[in-house]
């Protein structure tokens, strides 16, 4: 007996995840670089302040960048469950909840970069702080932001591995993408883990960084080009057990 959640278009679901997966890349590439990178100034409170009323619009445009990629995790943590589920559906379902936690934890994390939206706006708020205490502050929210999305990342990267080891198994996928998406997900997580617990190996952080990012990029473009073998998944669901 086929399950209820499994597609009946398992590769059309394949490739429509690599687009979900594509805009995700795209809009965290905007939202980091060409938002975060351009107005944020960690060592200058006042030209972060300065850059973020000059480029209101733009700040904005990263949080709306970054909603979509969180609605968008939210997506994909449904579709890879349902394509993955025939290879072990305890180990997709704990994927599938690693995912939404990292989804839950970047959202309310974003609080903290509309916080200076409030801060530095025409707001009640910032009206009882004089001008450098509330670009101090502002500054002050964008780094609990940034600290708060490393946490999300190390979640992430639980996904990631679990995330692998059902790609490496699956038979329809090849096995190299399980390979690179698990050293993606423990990259991810020894990011964290450098960072909170061990700051003199802050150094690596670019190549954990590389190594994490890489093998999403390769993973999108196949699920694109070519979504899953049909044969050798027509083959695992002939093959399963009753659920």
């Amino acid at each position: 007996m086929i399950s209820a959640s499994t597609p009946r278009h398992p590769v059309t679901l394949a490739r429509l995840s690599g687009l979900a997966y594509l805009v995700i890349i795209l809009c965290g590439v905007f939202a980091q670089l060409a938002v975060r990178g351009v107005l944020i100034d960690w060592q200058d409170a006042g030209v972060t302040a300065g850059a973020i009323r000059d480029q209101n619009t733009l700040f904005r445009l990263g949080i709306m960048a970054d909603l979509l990629v969180f609605g968008l995790d939210i997506v994909l943590a449904v579709t890879f469950y349902r394509l993955l589920s025939p290879v072990d559906r305890g180990l997709a379902l704990f994927a599938l909840s690693l995912r939404l936690v990292m989804a839950a934890v970047m959202c309310a994390n974003l609080l903290a970069m509309i916080a200076p939206l409030t801060l530095l706006g025409d707001t009640p708020l910032a009206a009882q702080l004089d001008g450098p205490a509330a670009e101090v502050a502002a500054l002050a929210a964008l780094e609990l932001h940034s600290e708060g999305y490393v946490l999300g990342l190390m979640v992430f990267g639980l996904h990631g591995t679990a995330l692998g080891v059902l790609l490496f198994r699956s038979g329809y996928f090849p096995a190299v993408l399980g390979v690179l998406i698990g050293i993606s997900g423990l990259s991810y997580l020894l990011l964290g883990i450098v960072h909170f617990a061990l700051p003199a190996l802050t150094g690596a952080g670019s190549v954990l960084l590389l190594m994490a990012a890489l093998p999403e990029f390769v993973f999108t473009a196949w699920l694109l080009l070519a979504g899953l073998s049909r044969k050798k998944w027509d083959a695992t669901l002939t093959g399963q057990t009753p659920v």
